[in-house]
């Protein structure tokens, strides 16, 4: 069967001569996609923030011209962020392929998509009054749902999804100046598998993004001690409580043991991100210990992880019954 070239893409450009060195391709690619509505725009000017040169909603059959026209520039330590917007069907077809190639005009190159909840995603449209590009005759409503189904094979090539329905831009912010910029910098392997772990509370509602949800909700609460109530899972009183108890300490262990089965097949499969939610009712207590708790021994073992405690900021219910 004989490959043909894609259309969408340019001839790679001529090696430049003068100096005998290789050329300098981008270092690093993120190309960013997903709903609208979800962020992309807000996650293309953090990313500029970082360092990176960005553009977006560039013709597909531009994109990769734009790119091999940078490599010829021969720059060093180039990054660059691209905004693509999937909404005709030849590009949806050809995506594939298309990603395919653009990853040879990169020495590393990731897909991330963004994404929220149908009814965030509404408030955010009534709120700014702006149309859904593919509303058309349809509800605002029926176009989310429209794009969701044609974009759900783009999402599922993406090497990062985020769920921005309860994040807020600071916290977007954050988690991309983590995943783009400081662990970018320490990486020393690219292929490294960097593990996500993030706590919140089932009662603020759980997010879409995650390989991996748990719920430590089984385990004592500290809440129901008055004393206890004021500090997180942060703090030396919760960490005593729950490690004398012994079931918390006895549900590490045993998520050490999957862990360490589960990362090196995953990383055997060359995925680069895995994002893993450990849950209770507010998201203060057992879930922000279990995450601190995990991490740590995850590191220990020499891997790549970040964390982030979603419900922290809130302060603990007042109410039993609220908990």
């Amino acid at each position: 069967m004989i490959n043909e070239p894609n259309p969408l893409l340019p001839d790679a450009p001529a090696t430049p001569v003068g100096n005998g060195n290789a050329p300098m391709r981008i270092r690093h690619l993120v190309l960013v996609t997903g709903l609208s509505g979800a962020g992309k725009s807000i996650a293309l000017k953090y990313l500029e923030d970082m360092g990176f040169l960005w553009t977006d909603n560039l013709p597909l059959p531009l994109v990769a011209t734009y790119l091999a026209h940078l490599n010829s520039e021969n720059r060093p330590n180039l990054r660059v962020a691209v905004g693509i917007h999937l909404r005709e069907p030849d590009c949806l077809a050809s995506f594939q392929s298309f990603h395919q190639q653009l990853t040879a005009l990169a020495d590393h190159t990731e897909l991330l998509f963004l994404e929220a909840n149908s009814e965030t995603l509404i408030n955010r449209y009534q709120e700014t009054r702006r149309r859904h590009p593919m509303a058309g005759e349809r509800t605002v409503r029926e176009a989310i749902a429209l794009e969701l189904e044609n974009l759900e094979p783009v999402r599922a090539m993406a090497d990062l999804v985020i769920d921005t329905s309860r994040t807020t831009t600071i916290q977007l912010k954050e988690r991309l100046d983590q995943l783009f910029q400081e662990l970018f910098l320490e990486r020393v392997n690219e292929s490294e598998l960097i593990i996500f772990i993030r706590s919140f509370g089932f009662k603020f509602g759980a997010n879409t993004d995650a390989d991996m949800v748990l719920d430590g909700r089984f385990l004592p609460n500290p809440y129901y001690d008055p004393l206890l109530r004021p500090f997180s899972g942060q703090d030396e009183p919760v960490i005593r409580f729950l490690e004398k108890e012994g079931e918390a300490l006895s549900f590490l262990d045993r998520l050490q043991s999957l862990f360490d089965y589960l990362i090196p097949r995953y990383q055997r499969e060359k995925k680069r991100y895995f994002t893993v939610d450990i849950g209770c009712t507010g998201g203060y207590h057992r879930s922000v210990f279990l995450v601190e708790q995990l991490a740590r021994r995850l590191r220990e073992r020499g891997f790549l992880v970040l964390m982030r405690h979603r419900d922290l900021h809130r302060s603990p219910p007042r109410s039993a019954e609220a908990h």
